[in-house]
């Protein structure tokens, strides 16, 4: 089934003190033969996948699984926006509507806007008074190609294009007459991006706001007290660098700039209210006077920290809304201004996310709605996402809208330990039915990035199918994730990012040593950074597991060099150019860690014809790396999804990926459909 036909033309290639012969870097080109070598492996594996035994059950179960919506209406104006994805269509719209119930009218929607090639907004907002729209969408995934505004009862459209490129975090001013974001002008760098204020009316900005960049990454966000705008930087451990007063001189002026702790909050009065892990590594809430910012003496500390992680927090009503993750589970809490706790407010067991990943450094989980509520997606592994209103006023909570899928599953909390005594937490989910005192087809799910929390929400479609057939799934909360607090990320990272791994190798053998799965019926997903992860465990411990799915993954770590955008990636993984990064880097990149004459799990490598962020030639030049090296039987499998980004655009296509990773894992893994 392995098909050596990449022929290797042997190249020498260097990285700061790392020097090799590289036999495959021919196929980073988009040239001719490697796109023919990536159409002839996609159709082979395409081939495969329909004739497993399994694949029509597979199709099947993916498609009876009802539509979910991952977006959730933002409110503003006393109007409800909603992005969403009709029963008919395939393609998303941006509706409005007067009420939660609707009824709906439509203000933009792609599949009218679609010549051929599938489309998706990248982002959109709402304007304070509810009566202007701006959208960010793009073509088959490539990510942030356009921008417009719209009159959303007109339909006229007041501002259609903007100079930049990859626009994002469109923020409005709270006057409505314009908005900042962030975009990347490749006349000056594409390592970096800045932030810009556009005025409706006028024409597109060229020139950025003026500030001094401390970070490649940062964004606007518009006060709570409508008077001014804080300037956040690092995405990863976000910080306020400056403040600016909408109605003043307009001048930046330094606040927290350069500070090495993570201080994300909003303003209350004359006092920036923040959670920092300064001083508390889970984080904890003080409040600092906007005239006196880097003065300690005059903070004060208004909750303590604890073993529980703060997320997002909120000013609402004149209160501290607050957001903490309690051995990975959301909690919901309710401040007054002096930090005296005013009460909790009851959640189900699961998370404040439309789907099993939280980024409150750069998301917030929940979004403010009428005077005195908050808003937020709410769902469990055994529930889609709905959304919820909670009042800080009463403490009381109520579902706003019904999940679309919802289904009995029995849920444990474990722990495993890795190989330098940490604690990794897992939880397993399966069906009620299923005794998982016998082995049974298991998939560990991980991301371990990035301060990205992995939490205990909606798996999916595709994971939703696999449960409900009888598979196991894993979510394997590992090193460089989030959900632990900021030092988890910090110990998984740079040159502590084999820990991550290490994490995967533990949790896998725990299950094990339970008896819930056997190597022979385990496999590992993941994603963009759990992609890297999937390929990593797999060329490392190939013992360990039967299949692994590196979904749109980097699997040449060094050689991402030649991406600008990839190569942002360096906050976590470490320049390849570095003397010593190189060589920490080069002992755990999946593609030169590959040995000939190893028997590898199967691998099923997942890309996106038009990623952006990960592009294809990582998953060609895995498979053509793997294929003659493979001593077993397994299969090496590669798709690369015309149309498709970082990850697929449209229902259609999301459902064909769904049956893909339901058909190969259950062939591989033993699961009987």
């Amino acid at each position: 089934m392995n098909d050596p036909s990449a022929k290797p033309a042997p190249k020498s290639v260097t990285f700061g003190r790392v020097t090799y012969t590289d036999p495959y870097a021919w196929l980073e080109e988009e040239s001719a033969e490697a796109l023919a070598y990536q159409t002839q492996q996609d159709q082979r594996t395409q081939d495969w996948l329909a004739s497993r035994p399994c694949n029509a059950r597979a199709k099947a179960l993916i498609a009876a699984m009802p539509r979910v919506d991952a977006d959730f209406p933002a409110f503003a104006g006393g109007r409800w926006f909603r992005k969403h994805t009709p029963a008919d269509q395939d393609l998303q719209a941006i509706e409005v509507g007067e009420s939660i119930d609707g009824p709906w009218r439509r203000v933009v929607d792609l599949n009218r806007m679609s010549t051929g090639e599938p489309m998706q907004f990248d982002n959109f907002a709402p304007s304070p008074d509810g009566r202007k729209l701006v959208f960010i969408w793009s073509r088959g995934g490539r990510e942030g190609e356009n921008t417009r505004v719209v009159d959303v009862d007109s339909g006229k459209t007041l501002l259609d294009g903007i100079r930049q490129i990859r626009p994002m975090f469109p923020t409005w001013l709270a006057d409505s007459s314009g908005f900042y974001y962030t975009a990347m002008d490749p006349a000056v760098s594409m390592l970096g991006v800045r932030s810009y204020r556009q005025l409706l009316g006028a024409e597109p900005v060229a020139k950025p706001e003026e500030y001094e960049p401390t970070h490649p990454l940062s964004w606007a966000k518009t006060a709570s007290d409508k008077r001014h705008t804080l300037l956040i930087a690092d995405h990863l451990n976000p910080r306020v660098d400056y403040i600016r007063e909408e109605k003043g001189d307009g001048i930046w002026q330094p606040f927290l700039k350069g500070e090495p702790c993570m201080f994300r909050g909003d303003i209350l009065g004359d006092r920036f209210i923040a959670v920092t892990d300064e001083g508390a590594p889970r984080g904890r809430v003080v409040s600092i006077p906007l005239t006196t910012p880097k003065d300690r003496s005059t903070w004060r500390e208004l909750v303590a920290g604890s073993d529980n992680v703060m997320g997002t927090m909120l000013i609402v009503d004149g209160a501290i809304v607050l957001v903490d993750l309690v051995n990975c589970y959301s909690r919901l809490r309710v401040f007054e201004a002096d930090g005296r706790l005013r009460g909790e407010i009851a959640l189900p067991k699961g998370a404040m996310s439309a789907g099993h990943y939280g980024m409150p450094n750069m998301l917030d989980m929940m979004w403010k709605g009428a005077d005195g509520d908050v808003l937020f997606a709410f769902s469990a592994p055994t529930q889609s996402p709905a959304l919820y209103r909670a009042s800080v006023r009463t403490l009381t909570c109520e579902a706003l809208t019904t999940p679309a899928v919802k289904f009995d599953a029995q849920i444990h909390d474990f722990d495993a330990k890795s190989a330098d005594g940490a604690r990794v937490p897992y939880n397993v989910i399966a069906r009620p039915d299923a005794d998982l005192s016998k082995p049974r087809p298991t998939i560990i799910y991980g991301y371990g990035g990035f301060n990205v929390a992995l939490l205990p929400g909606w798996p999916g479609t595709q994971f939703a199918a696999w449960i409900q057939a009888g598979g196991v799934l894993v979510y394997a909360h590992l090193r460089g994730g989030g959900e632990l607090g900021p030092q988890m990320w910090h110990q998984g990272k740079l040159k502590l990012k084999q820990n991550s791994f290490n994490d995967v190798y533990a949790v896998a053998e725990d299950l094990v040593a339970r008896g819930i799965t056997t190597s022979s019926q385990l496999g590992v997903h993941g994603g963009s950074n759990g992609g890297v992860m999937a390929a990593a465990v797999a060329v490392q411990r190939p013992d360990l597991f039967r299949a692994t799915h590196p979904n749109v993954p980097i699997t040449d770590v060094l050689a991402r060099v030649r991406d600008p955008i990839t190569m942002q990636a360096t906050l976590d993984y470490g320049d390849p150019q570095d003397a010593e990064m190189s060589q920490v880097i080069a002992r755990w990149s999946p593609y030169q860690n590959v040995k000939d004459g190893i028997a590898y799990p199967a691998m099923l490598l997942d890309s996106g014809r038009n990623d952006p962020r990960c592009p294809p030639w990582h998953v060609r030049k895995m498979a053509a790396r793997l294929a003659p090296a493979n001593a077993g039987p397994n299969p090496i499998l590669m798709r690369v999804r015309e149309g498709a980004g970082h990850g697929s655009v449209g229902i259609d296509a999301q459902r064909a990926a769904g049956a893909d990773f339901l058909t190969f894992f259950a062939d591989q893994l033993g699961l009987k459909l």
